[in-house]
C-alpha cells in the first residue's frame, strides 16, 4: 500500500541524488512499529484481541480459502470486501496464529505503521513543515481505539492506510505535476475499494477533486479527460472486479447489499431512531466521533479545519484532505437510511458499532498538524502551540489509557458479555470437550464464535458457504455422512431440521440450552 503512492519519491531522489533522507520518516517508522508491538503485547495480554465478534468471521472467511469443506477463493463471499481476508492468508494455515488471532492482526499492524508514515507525508507536504507532518502522525498513533484496532484482526487499520494513500497521492500529483503520484493514488484506490466500503466514497469524491484540480490548472480538455479516466481505470478496478464477482459468483451484481446475508434488516432494527431522522443521525455520529477522538482532539481538529480555510482558503493542495470529511454525511445518510447501525450510550442507551466514528481520526490529524503550522509565521507563538497541542494528545491519550476508557475495547467487551455470548460459551465448550471426528452440519451466519472456540478443522464444518454440499446435507444428513448438528434457535437448520423425522430417527439430543441445540449420530 505504502510503496504504491511513494514510488514517485523514490524515483525523485533517483533523479536528484543529492536529496537528504528524511531522517524524521526513519525514526517515524522505527517508533510506529515499536508502538504497535507495544500495543498489540498489551491487548493480548488482556486477552481482548479477538473481543470483536467480526474479527473472528474475518479469520475464518481467510481459512476456509484454504482449509474447508469445499476449499477455493469463492469462500471469500459476497458480503465483505476480500483483500483483508487474502493478506490474512499467509499466516490463517498456522493454527497458533489463527487461533490467537495474530494471523490478522499482523496486516492490521502493518497498516499502522504505513498509515502513520503517510499522515507525516501529507501534512508534511502541505505545509512544507516536518514537525507538523510528525504531529499528525502522533494524533493518529496515540488514539488508544487506533490502538486497540490495530492490534485486531478487523478491517479499519488497511483501510486507514489506502484512504492515506488515496490523498497522499492526490495530492502530491497536484503540487508537482507528476503523473506517477496519481498512478499511485489510482492503486492505493484499487486497494482500498476492495478492503472496504467507505474507500468506495473516498475515490469518488477524489475523482471529483481530479476533475477540479485538473481545470483549475489550465489543462486542456484531452489531458484533463485522460488523466481522468486514467485514475478511474485503476481505482475503479476494484468496484468493477467486486460488482463482477458477486454476479458470477452469486448471480446478482449487488448481492453485497441485498443479497440474504446482506440485507440492512439483519442488523437495523425497524424501530431505530435513527430511521428517518436526519437530525439525530448527525447527533449519533458526531457523538461517535467525539467518543472515539476525545473532545480536546476534536477541538483541535476544528480549529485545524479553521485554520485551513483561514491561511490555505482551502487551495487545490489542501482539498484531497478535505474530502475525508466526505465520510461525515456518509454515515448520517446511511444511518437516516436505515442502511447501517450505529448506536451510541447518551442517546441509545447502548453501543453498538461506536467504532465507525473512528474514522474522521485522519482528517482530524491532518488538520491539528496544519493548525501547529498556521502560527509559524509568529516565532514566539510557534514554539509553543505545537508542543502545546502533542502535549495535550499525548495527556488525553494517556489519562484514556490509565483509565481504561477505549470505546471500541468497550463495546467488544460488552458485547463478549452478553447472554447471547454465555450461551456460544456453553455449547462450544460442550462441542470442543466431546467432538472427536466427523461432518459437523452448522450454519455459520451468526454462529461465528461458536464455530471457532471449538477449534473443529473449518475442512469438517459443512455450512452454508459449502460449496454444492450444503442444501443435500439439510435435505437428508445421514446420508451426507454428517455425525454432528448443530443449530441455533430459527437459524436455517433448525428450520429445516427441527422436528423432523431424519433428526429424530438417525440423531440423540445430547446438548441444550436457551440457544443452542446439539444432535449426534446414533451409534
Amino acid at each position: 500500500m505504502m510503496t504504491a503512492v511513494t514510488v514517485q519519491d523514490a524515483q525523485d531522489e533517483t533523479v536528484r541524488p543529492g536529496i537528504r533522507p528524511d531522517r524524521v520518516q526513519r525514526w517515524l517508522i522505527v517508533l510506529a512499529a515499536l508502538v504497535s508491538v507495544a500495543a498489540f503485547a498489551y491487548f493480548y495480554g488482556k486477552d481482548t484481541v479477538l473481543a470483536y465478534t467480526d474479527a473472528v468471521s474475518h479469520l475464518e472467511i481467510a481459512r476456509r480459502v484454504i482449509d474447508g469443506a469445499t476449499p477455493g477463493v469463492a469462500q471469500l463471499g459476497s458480503v465483505w470486501l476480500p483483500l483483508p481476508h487474502l493478506l490474512a492468508l499467509p499466516f490463517v494455515w498456522v493454527d497458533s496464529l489463527y487461533y490467537s488471532g495474530i494471523a490478522g492482526s499482523i496486516p492490521s499492524m502493518a497498516a499502522f505503521v504505513v498509515t502513520a508514515v503517510l499522515l507525516y507525508k501529507i501534512t508534511g507536504t502541505l505545509t512544507g513543515n516536518k514537525l507538523a507532518g510528525a504531529l499528525s502522525a502522533a494524533v493518529f498513533m496515540a488514539n488508544p481505539n487506533v490502538l486497540y484496532m490495530q492490534s485486531t484482526p478487523m478491517t479499519e487499520l488497511p483501510l486507514f492506510a489506502c484512504m492515506a494513500g488515496m490523498v497522499y497521492g492526490v495530492q502530491r500529483w497536484i503540487q508537482t505535476d507528476r503523473n506517477g503520484y496519481l498512478f499511485g493514488a489510482g492503486a492505493a484506490g484499487l486497494v482500498g475499494t476492495l478492503t472496504r466500503y467507505e474507500a468506495w466514497v473516498l475515490f469518488g469524491v477524489l475523482v471529483g477533486v481530479v476533475i477540479i484540480s485538473a481545470w483549475r490548472k489550465g489543462f486542456s480538455y484531452p489531458r484533463l479527460e485522460g488523466l481522468t479516466l486514467g485514475f478511474v481505470y485503476v481505482g475503479g478496478l476494484g468496484v468493477a472486479g467486486w460488482l463482477g464477482w458477486n454476479l458470477i459468483i452469486f448471480g446478482n451484481a449487488f448481492d453485497f447489499q441485498n443479497g440474504p446475508y446482506a440485507k440492512p434488516s439483519l442488523w437495523v432494527d425497524a424501530g431505530d431512531p435513527n430511521i428517518g431522522d436526519g437530525w439525530h443521525s448527525l447527533q449519533t455520529y458526531a457523538l461517535a466521533v467525539v467518543t472515539n477522538l476525545s473532545l480536546p482532539v476534536c477541538g483541535m481538529a476544528l480549529l485545524g479545519l479553521v485554520a485551513v480555510a483561514a491561511k490555505d482558503r482551502f487551495s487545490l493542495p489542501t482539498l484531497p484532505s478535505l474530502s475525508l470529511l466526505a465520510l461525515v454525511p456518509f454515515f448520517v445518510i446511511a444511518l437516516e437510511q436505515g442502511q447501517r447501525p450505529l448506536h451510541i450510550q447518551q442517546l441509545n442507551g447502548d453501543d453498538y458499532n461506536v467504532r465507525f466514528g473512528l474514522l474522521i481520526i485522519l482528517p482530524a490529524a491532518i488538520f491539528i498538524g496544519c493548525l501547529a503550522n498556521s502560527f509559524n509565521g509568529h516565532i514566539k507563538v510557534a514554539r509553543f502551540i505545537g508542543p502545546l497541542c502533542a502535549f495535550l494528545v499525548v495527556l488525553v491519550s494517556a489519562n484514556n489509557l490509565a483509565a481504561n476508557n477505549i470505546e471500541t475495547l468497550s463495546e467488544a467487551i460488552r458485547m463478549s458479555q452478553n447472554t447471547q455470548r454465555q450461551s456460544v460459551d456453553e455449547a462450544s465448550s460442550f462441542l470442543k470437550a466431546h467432538y472427536s471426528d466427523g461432518k459437523v452440519l452448522v450454519q455459520s451466519f451468526g454462529n461465528e464464535m461458536l464455530l471457532f472456540k471449538t477449534q473443529i478443522p473449518p475442512s469438517k464444518t459443512i455450512y452454508e458457504g459449502s460449496y454444492r454440499t450444503w442444501q443435500p446435507a439439510l435435505n437428508d444428513p445421514s446420508t451426507s455422512h454428517i455425525e454432528w448438528i448443530v443449530m441455533r434457535s430459527e437459524d436455517q437448520v433448525y428450520r429445516e431440521l427441527h422436528n423432523s423425522p431424519l433428526l429424530s430417527n438417525n440423531y440423540e439430543l445430547a446438548f441444550t440450552n436457551d440457544a443452542y441445540s446439539i444432535y449426534k449420530e446414533r451409534a
